[in-house]
């Protein structure tokens, strides 16, 4: 999953050869992180 920097639409593939966003085009896509949260136990 990836995300457009400008546009914040998320998509799943990039085009193959290039690294644009497929709706506006933007060069800086960012991968998408799942909201996963960890729990560290202190000692």
């Amino acid at each position: 999953m990836y995300k457009c920097a400008r546009c914040g639409k998320e998509f799943e593939e990039l085009p193959k050869g290039q690294i644009r966003c497929p709706f506006c085009a933007y060069r800086i896509v960012l991968k998408a992180r799942p909201p996963v949260t960890k729990k560290i136990k202190a000692r």
